[in-house]
C-alpha cells in the first residue's frame, strides 16, 4: 500500500495539517469533515464513510483546530470512534521543527513549523503544537491538548488532558494545568491552575472611536 493518509477536517487548520503531511512524504487519500474548503483534495463524507473506506489508507489525522471547550470536546468524540474502530492514527511532524532526540510523542500528534520541543518531554496522543510554540524540558503533555502558536511553556509543565492554551500565553517552570481548562490568549501563568478551569487575560477595551470626517 502507498503511504496514503486520511485527513479529518476540512478548514483552515487541515491546510496546515496538509502541508507538513506532503512535507513528510505522505500522499492525501482524501478529506472526511462535515463540511469541505480543500477543493484540491477529494471529499468523502465523514466518520462513518472514514470507517467504510478504512483500508484504503495507511492511517488517518484529526486535523481539526482547538480554539475553545467545544472544539476539544468535538476532538475527544473523534479520539474515540478512532479508537473503537482500529483506525491507526498518524503523527505529523514539521521537518521544521526542532524537537529533541529523547522526546517522547505519542500517536496522532501535530508539531507544526518552528516549534521548540527540549529534552526529556513527554506528548501524549492526539495533541497539537502548533507554529512557533516553545517547550521546556521535561515537561509533560497528556492526550487532546492543544498548543496555539507562540505559546511559551518552561520547564518540568505539566498539561492535563483536554486542555486548551491560546496564543502568546506564558507557563511558568514546575506549573500543572489541570484537565478541562482553558488558557486564554496572552495569559502568563504562575502557579497552579486546578482541573475545569478558566482563565482569561484582561481583554483590550474600545475607549474611542472617531467618527470618519464628512465629505
Amino acid at each position: 500500500m502507498s503511504k496514503k493518509i486520511a485527513i479529518i477536517g476540512g478548514g483552515g487548520f487541515a491546510k496546515e495539517v496538509i502541508e507538513v503531511a506532503e512535507m513528510n512524504g505522505y500522499e492525501i487519500y482524501g478529506i472526511f469533515s462535515t463540511s469541505n474548503s480543500l477543493d484540491n483534495y477529494k471529499f468523502y463524507g465523514y466518520l462513518n464513510e472514514l470507517k467504510e473506506l478504512k483500508n484504503h489508507f495507511v492511517g488517518a489525522h484529526i486535523a481539526i483546530g482547538a480554539v475553545n471547550k467545544d472544539n476539544i470536546k468535538s476532538r475527544k468524540v473523534i479520539i474515540d470512534f478512532l479508537k473503537q474502530n482500529s483506525i491507526k492514527q498518524i503523527s505529523l511532524i514539521s521537518p521544521l521543527a526542532t524537537v529533541a532526540k529523547s522526546v517522547k510523542i505519542g500517536d496522532g500528534v501535530y508539531i507544526g513549523h518552528n516549534v521548540l520541543i527540549s529534552i526529556e518531554t513527554k506528548i501524549g496522543n492526539n495533541s497539537i503544537f502548533n507554529h512557533g510554540c516553545v517547550v521546556g524540558h521535561d515537561c509533560l503533555i497528556q492526550e487532546n491538548v492543544s498548543i496555539a502558536p507562540l505559546v511559551f511553556l518552561g520547564g518540568n509543565v505539566i498539561i492535563e488532558e483536554n486542555v486548551m492554551i491560546g496564543v502568546r500565553a506564558t507557563i511558568r517552570q514546575s506549573v500543572k494545568i489541570g484537565h478541562d481548562s482553558t488558557i486564554g490568549m496572552c495569559s502568563i501563568i504562575i502557579k497552579n491552575i486546578k482541573a475545569n478551569s478558566s482563565v482569561l487575560a484582561m481583554p483590550s477595551k474600545i475607549y474611542v472611536t472617531t467618527q470618519p470626517d464628512a465629505c
